[in-house]
């Protein structure tokens, strides 16, 4: 079953509740038993990581394969650069 973080607009409390998609009904605040709350989106550390180089790789079999392992490395490294991570 999934977890959400909520933020509730009464009494500033950011909480987790783990509920099923399916699940539309209300969701109280465990601290205030307030109503008024909405699904808020927290960071969470993130890790690149490509094997392009095992045997099965589908990439083998193709012309470009050289040219398009660089454009993936080099996507990756913007990507981490513009998260803030140091590749």
């Amino acid at each position: 079953m999934p977890s959400y973080d909520r933020y509730c607009f009464t009494c500033d409390e950011i909480f987790e509740i783990r509920r099923a998609m399916s699940d539309t009904s209300a969701v109280k605040c465990p601290k205030c038993g307030g109503e008024k709350n909405r699904q808020v989106f927290m960071e969470f550390p993130t890790t690149f990581v490509r094997n392009i180089d095992h045997p099965d790789s589908p990439l083998d079999d193709l012309p470009n394969a050289p040219q398009m392992r660089k454009a993936a490395d080099m996507a990756i490294r913007k990507a981490m650069r513009d998260m803030g991570m140091n590749p």
